[in-house]
């Protein structure tokens, strides 16, 4: 019977040791080179668009959620190496319920700056245009692709060669129901998608602006209404008073601010100061210049609600957010002083009843917007431990307070109802 040679028992334990080294490797490079993970969770890019109608609205936004992959190295002493990257998504919600309807992925990006990142650029009925390295049209709420350049079809002295190759090259013209671009050839176009169309527009067509007497320059003031503002804090979207067709001016005021009631209030004044204020009225009158004048005289305060830095809630420039049956109007407030107290919702009636209130759940907001009955807060989560950058969208009932919200790295919802008016 054969036996084993001593040199070939202490041959066995190399090779076995050998083998283990190659599958260890097979298995590193196999499983290293499929990593694919996220390193931070999906945050907004861009700003929050409302879409819908007024009775079904949705919520739509982009999110850029950090990634690393493996990348295989050839002829490198390493199998693989990893590269950061960023994802984008486009995402659709129903509101009030925040339930998801559709989400698609736009791009993964390593170089992923501001300018080279997707954007939506606005919203016409039931399109909605996205720029993703060219002009796209999307089908709300299915997300169907329906408008690319190459279906635009030209009128006139407009050509597809002369399309803006930048995000910042398209505007929405809300008074118009159109997309605007400003061509490469100094003219402006307009941009439509029933039919695919693309035609010069004449600047003078475009609402006028304080900012320049140019006609050319109104394209830089276009402002979608159907986008979310940008805010440093919540006074970005309060005012202090308001005038009714009744002949009624309404104001917040503290004490000293009573005190200092001008004859011609200024309806933007923005609320400001660690103070409490209460809700007054008077009478006013159009002077000789058409300007409202205030009965000073006949300021008196309504009701007995004291409000911690209140102001009216604005829906837009000059308008506060008036909530019918029983009238009223919605106004922030803190329940207490302090940087890291959240801000309150509340329903102020005319004759100073709180009818809710309702906590935002934040200290500072990051943006704002109006989604037809529904108000929404876009901000940090509060209490982040540091380096933690999840954010949400809170949207509160205008009629009954009752509030959702969404945190945007993972898709949780929770709904909760308002707190009475004597409630806190």
């Amino acid at each position: 019977m054969p036996t084993e040679s001593p040199a070939s028992r202490s041959r066995f334990p190399w090779i076995a040791t050998a083998v283990a080294v190659v599958l260890l490797a097979l298995l590193a490079i196999a499983f290293g080179g499929a990593r694919d993970v996220q390193e931070e969770p999906p945050r907004l890019a861009g700003e929050l668009w409302r879409a819908g109608t007024n009775e079904a609205p949705l919520l739509v936004y982009i999110t850029m959620e950090e990634r690393t992959r493996a990348v295989p190295i050839i002829g490198g002493s390493s199998a693989f190496r990893y590269q950061p990257y960023a994802r984008f998504e486009l995402v659709v919600r129903r509101i009030p319920s925040g339930e998801l309807v559709q989400v698609q992925r736009l791009a993964d990006r390593r170089d992923y700056t501001d300018e080279k990142a997707p954007a939506i650029l606005g919203v016409v009925g039931d399109l909605l245009w996205v720029w993703r390295d060219s002009l796209e049209g999307y089908h709300l709420p299915n997300l169907a692709l329906q408008v690319t350049p190459s279906m635009l079809v030209p009128t006139a002295l407009a050509t597809r060669e002369m399309l803006p190759v930048e995000a910042k090259g398209y505007r929405m013209a809300g008074t118009l129901g159109t997309l605007v671009a400003r061509g490469r050839d100094a003219r402006l176009y307009r941009i439509d998608a029933a039919p695919p169309s693309l035609a010069t527009l004449d600047p003078s067509a475009l609402p006028p602006t304080n900012n320049s007497t140019r006609v050319e320059d109104r394209f830089d003031y276009l402002i979608p209404p159907q986008r979310s503002w940008n805010t440093t804090s919540p006074g970005t979207v309060m005012q202090k008073s308001f005038l009714t067709r009744t002949g009624l001016w309404y104001a917040l005021l503290s004490e000293s601010e009573r005190e200092g009631v001008s004859r011609w209030p200024s309806g933007e004044d923005r609320p400001f100061g660690q103070v409490a204020r209460m809700l007054h009225r008077a009478p006013y009158t159009l002077d000789g210049r058409g300007q409202p004048e205030i009965r000073v005289d006949a300021v008196q305060p309504v009701g007995v609600e004291r409000l911690i830095q209140a102001g009216f809630v604005i829906r837009y420039a000059g308008a506060v957010w008036d909530v019918a049956d029983p009238s009223s109007s919605l106004v922030l407030a803190k329940s207490r002083l302090g940087e890291a107290e959240p801000w309150e919702l509340l329903r102020l009636t005319r004759d100073g009843r709180v009818l809710w209130r309702t906590s935002i759940g934040m200290s500072m907001t990051w943006a704002f917007l109006d989604l037809a009955s529904q108000l929404a807060f876009y901000g940090p989560i509060p209490e982040r431990s540091p380096g933690d950058r999840r954010e949400q969208v809170v949207w509160i009932d205008e009629r009954s307070g009752a509030r959702h919200t969404l945190v945007l790295g993972t898709g949780e919802l929770a709904a909760d109802p308002p707190v009475g008016g004597a409630g806190r």
